[in-house]
């Protein structure tokens, strides 16, 4: 081959390497995203997991934000109710500062858990008032937690009309169910 020649290959191979090492990188970011995506899963839920144990340690406290108990007046149960709560609150702030590490369906399932839990606890809707504690948490939280409100979110009516339907299968490869709900905002 002549000089010419091997200059005209390299013309021609230049943009198919190119296009190769593009796709390589491509792939390379989207492994990247799904084990960023993985890890911010497990990190949420090992934080949610170590606030459930709190109310394992605390049974007492689990009525005012799962059975529709109002803060309670008596001391010491007070001050620990509304600390769960203000854990809860600050894990599911993390959750929405968070959402673009998410995949959109475990997103999508930590919003109707924090839009059902706000709808079933005055408590937490009292510490979450402007004039208590709400003032500190994103609007972008308490908008999300209002337009749970306004759905009804975890309601026996809204329960109703959201069955659970099986999912195809995850990534992972495990079936799991979820609750279709096309009323809540979606994942920006």
């Amino acid at each position: 081959m002549t000089l010419d020649d091997w200059m005209l290959l390299g013309t021609w191979a230049s943009p198919l390497v190119t296009a190769g090492g593009f796709l390589l990188v491509r792939n390379q970011l989207k492994s990247d995203r799904e084990a960023l995506e993985t890890q911010t899963s497990w990190e949420i839920y090992n934080a949610g997991s170590a606030i459930m144990q709190m109310f394992v340690k605390h049974p007492e406290c689990r009525p005012y934000l799962y059975d529709q108990l109002p803060v309670p007046a008596d001391e010491p149960l007070r001050s620990r109710v509304l600390a769960l709560i203000e854990l809860v609150c600050d894990h599911m702030e993390n959750i929405i500062l968070h959402r673009t590490a998410l995949d959109a369906e475990t997103y999508q399932v930590w919003v109707l858990y924090m839009q059902g839990l706000y709808n079933r606890s005055p408590a937490m809707r009292a510490f979450l008032a402007r004039d208590c504690e709400g003032y500190r948490y994103s609007d972008r939280l308490l908008t999300l937690l209002a337009e749970g409100t306004d759905a009804a979110v975890g309601s026996a009516e809204w329960i109703a009309r959201h069955p659970p339907q099986a999912c195809p299968p995850h990534r992972s490869g495990l079936r799991r169910m979820h609750v279709v709900n096309d009323e809540s905002a979606d994942r920006p």
